[in-house]
C-alpha cells in the first residue's frame, strides 16, 4: 500500500441480486466515490474512482472472494470516477476498461486528462486523488453505442449518454431492467444538475434524459449515491432542475451578477426548495459549469 492511501475497511452490502456496493473515502474529494461490483462468472467493476480508492478495493474484492475481473467500466473518465482505471487494470490482468470512444484515448494517453483535471482539482491533484496511470490500449473496449456484454447469468447493455461530459455512458442490467446512470440524472436525493466545468453541454444532457426516460427501467443506481427504487420520478426532477437552475443562471449572467452573487442565490434557492445546505465547493462547480457553458456557447460575454 503507498504511503497517505486510506486503509480503511469497505462496508459492503449486496443492492440487488449479484450486485454490490461500497463506499471508498478519500480525504478531500468533494464527493463520495462508490463502487459496484456485479459478481458473475465472468464478474464486473463498475466506477473505479481515483487512484487513492484502489487499497479499499482490492480489499472489497477479497471480502467478496473476486479474485479476478473481466470487465472494468467508468461511466466516464473523470478522476472520482476513473483515475484508478489504469491501476486497477495492472492489478486485474485479465480484465479489459470499457470506455466511451471519446474517453478511451486519454486513458491510453492521459495528458490532456491530466491537464484539465488540474483545472478543477488543482495542480496537486495528485496528493488528493491519486495518479492516472496509462490503460495500454489492448486492455481497452469501446462499445458501441447499444452493444451488450454477456457475463454468464446475465447481459449489460452500454449507452452513450453525453451531457455531463462528452465521454459518459450508462450501463443497464437488462437482468434487472436497472440502470446504472452515472451522473446523467443529476445528484441522487435532490436531482440536481452534475455540471462539470468545461465538459458540459445542457442541451445533451437534457437529450440524455429525455433518452434515458424512455427506457422506462425499474432501478437508477447513482454512482455518487445508491438504489433509487421511482425512475420516472427522479428522472423527471433532473430534467426539471437542469432546466430551472440553466435559466436562473443565465439571466443572473445577464444581469451583471458577480461569481459570489451567483453562488449565493445558487445556494438559498437549493437550500429553500431542497432543504439542503451544499459545501462551498459544490456550488462553485456548478455555477462555474454553467458560467463556462453559457460563455461558450456565446450567450454572455
Amino acid at each position: 500500500m503507498q504511503p497517505g492511501r486510506s486503509r480503511q475497511m469497505p462496508d459492503i452490502s449486496e443492492i440487488a441480486d449479484g450486485i454490490y456496493r461500497f463506499e471508498t473515502p478519500v480525504p478531500g474529494m468533494f464527493y463520495m466515490p462508490v463502487v459496484y461490483v456485479i459478481r458473475e462468472s465472468e464478474s464486473v467493476l463498475i466506477e473505479p474512482g481515483p487512484g487513492m480508492a484502489i487499497p479499499q478495493i482490492r480489499e472489497a474484492l477479497w471480502q467478496l472472494k473476486i479474485e479476478v475481473l473481466s470487465y472494468i467500466i467508468p461511466t466516464h473518465i473523470h478522476v472520482d470516477h476513473g483515475g484508478g482505471s489504469g491501476e486497477l487494470a495492472q492489478l486485474y490482468p485479465e480484465a479489459r476498461v470499457v470506455a466511451h470512444p471519446r474517453g478511451a484515448k486519454h486513458l491510453i494517453s492521459p495528458s490532456r486528462l491530466i491537464e484539465s483535471t488540474k483545472l478543477v482539482w488543482g495542480e496537486d491533484f495528485e496528493a488528493v486523488c491519486g495518479p492516472f496511470i496509462p490503460v495500454p490500449e489492448d486492455r481497452i473496449l469501446v462499445p458501441r453505442d447499444g452493444e451488450t456484454i454477456a457475463l454468464g447469468g446475465r447481459e449489460l447493455q452500454i449507452l452513450y449518454a453525453p451531457g455531463h461530459a462528452p465521454h459518459h455512458l450508462v450501463i443497464l442490467d437488462r437482468k434487472l431492467n436497472a440502470l446504472f446512470c452515472g451522473e446523467a440524472l443529476g445528484l441522487p436525493g435532490h436531482q440536481l444538475p452534475t455540471v462539470a466545468p468545461y465538459s458540459f453541454d445542457q442541451e445533451l444532457y437534457l437529450s440524455t434524459i429525455e433518452r434515458l426516460r424512455q427506457m422506462d427501467v425499474d432501478l437508477l443506481i447513482y454512482s455518487h449515491g445508491g438504489l433509487e427504487t421511482e425512475p420516472q420520478m427522479m428522472i423527471s426532477r433532473a430534467a426539471e432542475n437542469a432546466r430551472n437552475y440553466a435559466d436562473m443562471i443565465l439571466e443572473a449572467l445577464r444581469n451583471g451578477q458577480t461569481t459570489e452573487q451567483l453562488m449565493q442565490t445558487f445556494a438559498d434557492d437549493v437550500a429553500r426548495r431542497f432543504g439542503v445546505s451544499l459545501e462551498e465547493k459544490d456550488v462553485e462547480i456548478a455555477v462555474a459549469g454553467y458560467s463556462i457553458y453559457f460563455k461558450n456557447k456565446g450567450l454572455v460575454p
